[in-house]
């Protein structure tokens, strides 16, 4: 069995199922978040997201200053990953899938929220997106 994403044939309903194995290493912080604070900190120095931190899977961010698009370190899909079918008697049925999972950071600021944010602000977030 692969550790690579691929996909699955659910013989009961004839569709296709996306399984991500390696997804399962994401690490998981078991925490529940508290209530969003007041006086919340333009930048955390323990986050992965903000500019110039080392991300989950050790790169470090650069110094961004506006909208940061990057690809995800614990991706659904990978676009690497090994080529194979698979077909036991009809009734376990798969083959490789590959693609490319990206993460994007609206703002530099860790305090900021979508919300908070102004129109042109968000329509730069747009322009990241549609730019990648």
């Amino acid at each position: 069995m692969t550790s690579d994403p691929h996909t699955r044939m659910d013989i009961l309903t004839g569709e296709r199922v996306l399984i991500s194995p390696h997804r399962s290493k994401r690490p998981w912080q078991g925490q529940v978040e508290k209530e969003m604070q007041a006086d919340r900190p333009a930048y955390d120095r323990s986050c992965y997201l903000c500019p110039g931190n080392r991300r989950a899977g050790g790169e470090i961010n650069p110094d961004y200053t506006e909208s940061f698009l990057f690809v995800n370190d614990f991706s659904a899909l990978l676009d690497n990953g090994q080529s194979f079918e698979q077909n036991e008697d009809n009734l376990f049925i798969s083959s490789a899938e590959r693609g490319l999972c990206k993460v994007i950071s609206f703002s530099p600021r860790h305090d900021m929220t979508m919300a908070e944010m102004a129109v042109e602000d968000i329509q730069a977030v747009e322009g990241c997106i549609q730019s990648s």
